[in-house]
């Protein structure tokens, strides 16, 4: 048991330096590669943690190995923009002047969904208040708000914004609590010259009970 201890107190210092000379910008802006290392990193040393057989050294030399690479491959990155461009890949534009962008989700493999609890999470209700929406390297959203939008506004909502199609699909229970039918979608799709239901990727009804509505092929 104490030389358990002792290996791991070893190993959780060797891992921790490790994160310290990889430096804070890898592990506040994580990327695939970073990922990648960083998990390496925590495999590599609890193999020794596991089986005292295992020299020590062997675990200390792997890890530093990694790290050696990683700042190799950074080093790369910095001075190669196509390097850096396949390491970490560059942001996708998801919403575009306040419209989705149906490819690049698809490609990035986001439902409509996701995307729009995300826009929530960051104060944003409506698309109509987004212009850009792009999705970062990191993982994180960046939101460029729309001329119109002022978040220090307070509005009254009647009710929150609601999807009632996504993606050619009909949100019953959304629709359900509007007190709306599917003959009201189909004599309002048919308003806007839309004259089937799978044709629309996303009809939103606002706070307001302002329409909102974008077509697959927009």
């Amino acid at each position: 048991m104490l030389v358990v201890f002792i290996r791991s107190i070893i190993l959780y210092i060797a891992v921790l330096i490790a994160l310290r000379v990889m430096g804070k910008g890898e592990i506040a802006e994580m990327n695939a590669f970073d990922l990648v290392i960083t998990l390496l990193l925590s495999e590599v040393a609890a193999i020794p943690m596991q089986d005292n057989s295992i020299p020590i050294i062997y675990g200390i030399s792997s890890i530093t190995s990694l790290v050696f690479i990683e700042i190799l491959i950074s080093y790369i990155a910095l001075k190669s923009r196509t390097v850096s461009k396949i390491l970490s890949g560059s942001p996708t534009v998801l919403i575009n002047k306040s419209k989705l962008n149906y490819k690049q989700l698809k490609k990035e493999r986001i439902s409509i969904e996701e995307l729009l609890e995300s826009l929530r999470s960051q104060g944003y209700f409506n698309l109509k208040d987004v212009q850009y929406a792009l999705l970062e390297t990191d993982g994180n959203l960046s939101i460029v708000p729309a001329p119109s939008y002022d978040s220090s506004k307070a509005t009254d909502f009647k009710h929150l914004p609601i999807p009632v199609i996504i993606d050619g699909k009909v949100i019953k229970d959304n629709l359900n609590e509007l007190n709306k039918d599917e003959k009201w979608i189909l004599k309002t799709l048919k308003s806007k010259n839309i004259k089937k239901v799978k044709d629309v990727l996303i009809f939103m009804i606002d706070e307001n009970d302002d329409i909102f509505i974008q077509r697959k092929k927009e």
